[in-house]
């Protein structure tokens, strides 16, 4: 959206890949996008005093991610720190042997971001274990330390042992009020759309989703990715209602997998038990009614717990799902709903509750009933009992304000009743779908109805009166009783709506912005990347051990007034933007950062309700972060019942019809990171720029740098001319290799050398002026070669040029195609050396950057197959060269003017430069 213009500042984009330290070690290893800080950029906060002797560790040489050392006096058995290297270390008690640091690879801590300074629980702090207390050193910084709590944690403390309670409130649901609560019960509750029900888990914080409706059997719940058990092995399952004993190193609660992720039992862990789904047993397919004959399971039928069930149907159940025999466990004075034949039995009532005279009855117990039998009618030949279910021995809901007793004249043998007719499931238990009679025993002295002594009059026991023909419908218990009726259909308890609940696989757990702002749920979407806490980019991207909440620490600064190539969250500036920085006056501040600070425009030239501003077009003094969208919402003053209040604007105002200006004022909403920068427009809205604008990225997804720009490299006699990649969290051989930016594919195929496959890919420069760049690759696999792609056509950074070779095969596939044969791995030779075996694996991507000129002396070298000339990996020259970012950062020294058969050195491009500061 234009406006008037101030002095803007260099849009850059930063690439990810810092050397991590090894902790207690001076190895490198490349750790891609999580950066780690310099030297001192956080002071190491206490553990705090040790609780006695059996927590004192005293393990040496420990340093935290910012390369501060660990006291030696602060190290405890119990706790995490984030070494340098970005992974979880704890200090392990030796015994009689020296106390050491113990490492969980695969528990990566370089994704955690702190909400502020202070202790947090798990779920406060981004990919957080949920049993684990943080100490935090500040907003978006990564924990320096944290313990499991052999509990849970709540409100930033350690909740302790499980203690078995949880505050689950009455649920809303048949008979909710009469159900004995207890941690880990699973019930059924109603959504309030229709008939639907979703399976809820009673837990430490009350009531919590399963993720499951109702009658679906299994489901997927992503959210619980990301979790080690007791023994530090990663939990894998994400199947919702699945349990797992501890959850992290040294927690000794049950914990059941749920669509919000791993929620807390507050039950005490018992290896040689459950309380998972199998908890309770399986319901039978059929079952022995009161006549003797095997009958089918109904929807919502309810048993007696603590049976086993006989019959054929029963034992092929158990056979095809590898259990000894069809069972439902639990109490045999309680009440089990079945949502369905073979489902898992969930807890309806207990017997002593309510009316309940403390004991279960099982229907084939229960004398058969036959239509209005009770109250003296005679059954025809061939009637059909009334269907009856399990259910408690209780008496008759006794007369009272609510429930009213009613008079029918001769309506038991003759005799005058006084009686109440109730749905099975409401007010007593039974079938649902049978109508059951209740009657006071009236004597001669006390025959009114309702009684005249209620005192001394004796409500009877519910008997079956009458099988509805489909629907039960319940009347106003003071008014009349229950009826049957053909146009209500009553819900069974543990009956579900059968459409499962929407899956939450393609999106991150909620989050706030750096602003504090609850992000949008559009944003929450796989591939999104957010502003978060502490101005660090967040991606969505697939939850694993070291991400549950499924957000991915990029280590791009963000909402500061020169963006991306501000300060990360440490105070640290990547060699680039230092760079810049130095050569054009480049500062930054956080303005952005502050409540106060107002984006939105508030005159009569604004015309739209949300009008949006990139944040290098913004009002005020202070500018946003230029990668920024910024968003304002209009709110209006209107009079309301009297009263004066401020709503969002609904109105619309077209530009230029001379009005006067609005009586309106604009409001930050929202905010939105755009991950290839920010667009400004003219009479419209400013926008994030969509893909295939000029992004520039690595070539290989979620890299590191292993060899960078520059360096010498004395076995091969001369400083690198490019940059070598790895994988991040997979073997690199076989990774696709993407151009590094959109462009046109000058040509791809087999060269005689090490590089084998090879590709250079044109880039038309930024703007349409200026000078063009390439980009070469090489190390790619033969077989699997852009076999879509042809010269001349047009790429961009969605398409695969090839995949990284195994670094062993290259003399196998080399033979294939040359006549000048090599001796093939696992034997080198002067042509090729091969890797010795694990662990070591030298596959991995060799990617340059050229100039114009450099560009045009390979664009000839293509073949219809083979390539017969590609760019230099390294020159001869061994005088290193600091951080070269520019194009000519490396002109050759006076010792090495002509390096490579008469080319110099002037014309390659570090790659890091070419993505994180490419020319405007």
């Amino acid at each position: 959206m234009s406006r008037s213009r101030r002095p803007g500042r260099r849009a850059l984009s930063r690439l990810c890949g810092a050397a991590a330290v090894l902790l207690g070690g001076g190895g490198l290893l490349g750790m891609g996008c999580s950066q780690e800080p310099p030297v001192g950029a956080v002071a190491p906060p206490p553990l705090g005093a040790q609780a006695d002797d059996d927590d004192a560790c005293a393990c040496a040489a420990g340093f935290y991610y910012n390369n501060q050392p660990i006291p030696l006096e602060e190290t405890r058995c119990d706790a995490f720190v984030c070494g340098r290297d970005l992974i979880s270390y704890q200090c392990h008690d030796g015994d009689d042997a020296p106390d050491n640091w113990v490492s969980y690879p695969e528990n990566r801590c370089g994704d955690l971001a702190c909400p502020a300074e202070g202790t947090f629980c798990g779920e406060d702090v981004v990919n957080g274990e949920p049993a684990a207390l943080y100490l935090c050193p500040g907003t978006g910084q990564i924990p320096l330390d944290w313990r499991i709590c052999p509990g849970g944690c709540e409100d930033g403390a350690c909740t302790g042992e499980a203690s078995g309670e949880c505050p689950c409130a009455v649920p809303p649901i048949p008979g909710g009020d009469h159900i004995p609560l207890q941690c880990g019960m699973t019930l059924c509750f109603p959504t309030g759309a229709g008939n639907a029900g979703v399976r809820q888990v009673c837990t430490a914080e009350g009531w919590r989703s399963l993720g499951l409706a109702c009658n679906q059997p299994q489901g997927d719940c992503p959210a619980c990715r990301g979790v080690q058990d007791r023994s530090g092995r990663a939990v894998t399952t994400t199947a919702c209602g699945e349990e797992v004993c501890g959850l992290g190193v040294g927690n000794r609660s049950r914990w059941v997998c749920g669509e919000e992720g791993w929620l807390d039992l507050n039950l005490p862990c018992d290896p040689g038990a459950s309380t998972g789904e199998g908890a309770l047993g399986r319901c039978p397919v059929e079952f022995r009614d009161n006549d003797g004959q095997w009958k089918g399971v109904e929807p919502g039928q309810t048993f007696c717990g603590d049976q086993v069930f006989g019959g054929r149907a029963n034992k092929d159940l158990a056979i095809n799902s590898g259990e000894l025999d069809i069972r439902i466990r639990g109490r045999a004075d309680h009440l089990y709903a079945c949502p369905g034949p073979g489902a898992r039995p969930v807890p309806y009532r207990s017997c002593d509750a309510g009316n309940g005279l403390g004991a279960c009855t099982r229907v084939r117990e229960i004398p058969p009933v036959h239509r209005h039998e009770v109250t003296g009618a005679r059954p025809g030949a061939n009637e059909a009992k009334i269907r009856d279910w399990d259910r408690c021995e209780e008496s008759c809901p006794p007369l009272s304000d609510i429930i009213h007793y009613f008079p029918i004249p001769g309506g038991n043998n003759g005799d005058d009743d006084c009686r109440h007719l109730f749905c099975g499931q409401h007010e007593v238990t039974g079938r649902v779908g049978t109508l059951y009679y209740c009657a006071y025993e009236l004597d001669p002295s006390n025959r009114a109805c309702p009684p005249l002594h209620p005192e001394t009059a004796v409500p009877g026991r519910p008997v079956p009166y009458e099988e509805c023909s489909s629907g039960c419908r319940f009347v106003g218990l003071a008014n009349n009783s229950d009826v049957c009726d053909a146009s209500v259909e009553q819900r069974p308890f543990g009956v579900p709506d059968p459409t499962p609940a929407p899956s939450i696989t393609l999106e991150c757990d909620p989050i706030l912005d750096y602003q504090g702002r609850q992000v949008p749920a559009r944003s929450l979407r796989l591939g999104s990347q957010i502003c978060g806490p502490g101005g660090q980019v967040l991606a969505c991207d697939e939850r694993q051990l070291s991400r549950p909440d499924g957000w991915r620490a990029t280590g791009i600064s963000c909402g500061t007034s020169c963006g991306v190539c501000g300060p990360d969250p440490y105070g640290a500036q990547t060699p680039v933007c230092a760079y810049f920085a130095s050569a054009e006056g480049l500062t930054c501040d956080d303005a952005s950062f502050g409540e106060r600070w107002d984006p939105c425009l508030n005159n009569g030239n604004v015309t739209f309700n949300e009008p949006a501003y990139c944040g290098y077009n913004v009002a005020g003094d202070a500018e946003g972060d230029p990668n920024m969208l910024y968003i304002c919402k209009a709110y209006c003053t209107r009079s309301e019942g009297g009263k004066t209040v401020e709503l969002p604007c609904a109105e619309v105002k077209s530009a230029g019809q001379g009005e006067p200006p609005w009586t309106r004022e604009y409001r930050l909403d929202r905010s939105v990171y755009c991950p290839l920068g920010c667009q400004e427009n003219e009479h419209e809205n400013d926008e994030c720029k969509r893909p295939g604008g000029g992004k520039r990225m690595a070539p290989l997804r979620d890299s590191r740098v292993i060899r960078e720009f520059g360096v010498v490299a004395s076995d091969y006699g001369g400083r690198h001319l490019g940059e070598d990649l790895v994988s991040n969290w997979s073997v690199t051989a076989g990774a696709e290799v993407h151009p590094v930016a959109d462009g046109k594919l000058l040509w791809k195929g087999i060269n005689d050398s090490q590089y084998l496959g090879v590709a250079l890919v044109e880039h038309p420069p930024k703007g349409g002026t200026g000078q063009r760049y390439c980009s070469f690759y090489g190390h790619l696999d033969a077989d699997g070669l852009g076999r879509d792609l042809v010269a001349g056509q047009a790429v961009t950074t969605d398409d695969v040029l090839g995949k990284v070779v195994r670094w062993n095969d290259i003399p196998r596939q080399h033979n294939l195609h040359f006549a000048a044969k090599w001796v093939e791995c696992p034997t080198s030779s002067d042509d090729f050396y091969c890797d010795p075996g694990d662990p070591r694996d030298n596959s991995h991507l060799h990617y340059a950057v050229l100039s114009d000129e450099e560009c045009d002396r390979f664009d000839g070298s293509r073949g219809t197959t083979y390539v017969l000339s590609t760019p230099y990996g390294y020159d001869q020259c061994e005088t290193p060269v600091e951080a070269p970012v520019a194009l000519t950062a490396m002109t050759a020294a006076d010792a090495c003017t002509v390096p490579m058969g008469g080319a110099t050195t002037e014309g390659y491009i570090s790659p890091t430069w070419f993505i994180e500061a490419p020319p405007q």
